[in-house]
């Protein structure tokens, strides 16, 4: 069962399947819509699967449900691979015909168990081809990890506490929300530049000349609450303080992060930086700013995804920005989420 056992710091005390009903509310779909549910996740979890069939269904939704489970990919997948079977083009098509999909994750993918080694690489490509035609060319894709233990601790967070803050985060009233995000962009729109002020002495200047923002409200990663842009690649310059970092589990605080011309160029961490600069240079280019707006995100947990869209808080993005206006197209994408003395649009 996934519940709040704990009130941890003023939230709500809420079970995740109580609120799926309102995160159903949140998708942009419209009546008579065909969306593809994909399911990560065993049959024991398949209650969380039915209900989100069932909710999307009473809004005219027509839902229709794929289910990726480790037991599939244990003893069918490697099965087919073991007899040097591709995957079928027709069931790729059928996939990538969808153009609405809601990604659900009881669990991140992973090498199932039993895997021989001679077969990791096959199995690596099957997984790419599911992933690219249940992504590639949609008019939304929507991923939902759902607050369970094995996230919590890919996440590098006590349950409780994920738990916690990923059940109040999609407990917000979405009307509320979408309104908000819709009048903060508007608000927005003729903007050519921000500066971003922290520390009492910091100052990072970002270019967002004709570029276009974005608006998650429910139509991207969830929890919801944030919109953003993708500034001019190579025009961000000065030095931005961020109060928390999370790499790879480790937190860092208190990191001074200096760019020039739209790259990351050094911080005050020496483990930061070599890091970083051990990048290859595009994955090192300041790609995204954003704004977070959902009130419902109370605290900050080191998590950028949830994080990034707390009310009062701001971040920035380094690698891929090709998806939402920007001219990067890299495989890496990582959030840094902060606060600020002031903020500057002009």
């Amino acid at each position: 069962m996934i519940y709040i056992k704990i009130n941890l710091t003023g939230g709500i005390d809420v079970k995740f399947t109580d609120i799926i009903p309102n995160i159903c509310e949140g998708f942009p779909f419209e009546k008579g819509d065909f969306v593809l549910l994909n399911f990560w996740g065993d049959n024991e979890d398949l209650k969380i699967l039915d209900l989100i069939s069932e909710n999307l269904s009473k809004k005219g939704i027509i839902p229709s449900k794929h289910h990726c489970s480790n037991s599939f990919f244990e003893k069918v997948v490697l099965n087919l691979i073991d007899n040097n079977l591709e995957t079928p083009e027709e069931y790729l098509r059928y996939l990538s015909s969808f153009n609405q999909v809601i990604d659900i994750f009881m669990y991140p993918p992973s090498l199932p168990n039993g895997v021989s080694e001679s077969s990791i690489p096959k199995f690596k490509k099957y997984l790419g081809e599911l992933f690219n035609s249940l992504t590639e060319n949609k008019k939304y894709y929507i991923q939902i990890n759902v607050p369970t233990e094995i996230n919590a601790s890919k996440a590098g967070l006590d349950y409780d506490i994920y738990n916690w803050a990923l059940c109040n985060a999609l407990s917000v009233n979405f009307p509320k929300l979408k309104k908000f995000c819709k009048e903060k962009v508007e608000s927005l729109r003729d903007k050519n530049s921000i500066e971003i002020l922290t520390g009492k002495e910091y100052s990072l200047k970002l270019d967002i000349n004709n570029r276009e923002w974005f608006i998650d409200d429910g139509c991207g990663d969830f929890p919801p609450g944030e919109v953003y842009i993708a500034p001019i690649e190579n025009n961000s310059n000065g030095d931005l303080l961020v109060s928390m970092v999370n790499l790879k589990g480790q937190i860092y605080r208190d990191v001074l992060m200096t760019f020039k011309d739209g790259k990351f160029m050094k911080s005050s961490s020496k483990k930061l930086t070599e890091f970083f600069n051990s990048l290859p240079e595009n994955f090192r280019i300041l790609c995204e700013f954003g704004i977070g707006l959902n009130p419902e995100v109370k605290d900050l947990t080191g998590i950028s995804s949830i994080d990034e869209k707390s009310l009062g808080t701001y971040h920035i993005g380094l690698g891929m920005n090709h998806l939402f206006g920007g001219e990067n197209n890299c495989p890496f994408h990582m959030d840094f989420v902060f606060t600020c003395d002031d903020i500057i649009f002009s």
